[in-house]
């Protein structure tokens, strides 16, 4: 995504979901974006909705009583939380400045036209849009990467939405969601990742992690999701619905952290590593001497003795050392070697 390779052995790609936490003030906007360039996330996501198409009249202007209202009635509080190209515009470039990629939920087609104009480079479709075939080919035809989550959907969402996209555009991440906010930890769900990477796997799976914590980005990882997305905020106590459970800047660095720890413990090595070999040789044990052995002796069982450290002999070899007879006088304690045999340890 953004030129960024993403799934299988790519590092975590990691969402910084800023969504309306800037409470529609750019210098706070500007903020979460630092914070997301400090913890090291790859991106960071806003939310675009063009309201008056989105909503209803009557939901549009229907008292909004709540401590976290910017507006006396729903849509003026949305409106307060909106950018309008300018700002966009704004953050985008300074997104650039950082090195942080730069794009926005798409929540209707007008918003998705809208960020289709900024040029960002691919477009996350919200669970809500999930069902949407008709925003999802739009962005489709867009011919960029896209996230879709699916909070609230059952298998049949999915297999529609895949159906609609993907004869248009393959370029596709599968995001799992509980549509909660926040998800409580016995909600997650979590092995359906792992039913996604199985029924899926031409697409990279990710999570979009509404979790009030750090602890479950690791596990997604090890059940095969390979993008996260992860609200943050400036302050928990901040006026607003998200900012409760979203992230202040060193949880979410440690959310990061802790997702690529999984990344680098669950790559696939050869073993003896070199870290291992010293240690191993230590805590194994060799063929030795159990006495004084003359040149000529036949060996038996009495003859011999497994012992720490690992020798030339490994343990394994005891049982082929029986029967066997030394050519040279072997001490007390010392290691049998290959040389001391007639023929050689193999003959």
């Amino acid at each position: 995504m953004g030129g960024v390779p993403i799934g299988g052995d790519a590092t975590p790609f990691v969402i910084a979901e800023i969504g309306h936490n800037h409470q529609g003030d750019i210098e706070k906007a500007i903020e979460l974006i630092n914070i997301a360039v400090r913890a090291g996330a790859n991106a960071v996501k806003f939310q675009k909705r063009d309201n008056k198409t989105l909503f209803t009249e009557a939901f549009y202007n229907s008292p909004y009583n709540s401590e976290n209202a910017f507006g006396a009635t729903y849509g003026e509080h949305r409106e307060a939380l909106e950018f309008d190209r300018e700002g966009y515009e704004y953050l985008q470039d300074y997104a650039s400045t950082r090195n942080i990629q730069f794009f926005a939920t798409a929540f209707d087609i007008p918003s998705a036209d809208f960020l289709e104009a900024l040029d960002v480079p691919f477009y996350k479709i919200a669970s809500g849009g999930a069902t949407n075939t008709k925003l999802l080919k739009h962005v489709a035809k867009f011919g960029k990467p896209m996230i879709v989550s699916f909070g609230g959907c059952d298998w049949n969402d999915i297999v529609r939405a895949v159906e609609t996209i993907e004869p248009i555009n393959k370029q596709l991440v599968l995001m799992h969601c509980v549509a909660a906010y926040p998800a409580q930890i016995e909600s997650l769900n979590l092995m359906r990742i792992k039913m996604m990477v199985e029924r899926f796997a031409e697409f990279v799976i990710g999570f979009s992690d509404h979790q009030d914590g750090i602890s479950m980005g690791s596990v997604a990882y090890s059940l095969g999701a390979r993008v996260f997305e992860k609200h943050i905020t400036f302050s928990h106590s901040a006026k607003g619905t998200d900012h409760a459970f979203s992230l202040e800047e060193y949880g979410f660095q440690t959310y990061i952290k802790y997702i690529n720890h999984a990344y680098q413990a669950m790559k696939v090595q050869e073993q003896p590593l070199e870290i291992e070999k010293a240690p191993i040789k230590k805590m194994r044990q060799g063929v030795y001497a159990a006495r004084d052995l003359p040149n000529g002796t036949w060996l038996k069982p009495t003859d011999l003795v497994l012992k720490s450290p690992e020798n030339e002999v490994a343990a394994w070899w005891y049982e082929f050392l029986i029967g066997k007879v030394l050519r040279e006088i072997v001490r007390k304690d010392e290691p049998i070697k290959s040389t001391h045999i007639e023929g050689g340890i193999g003959a």
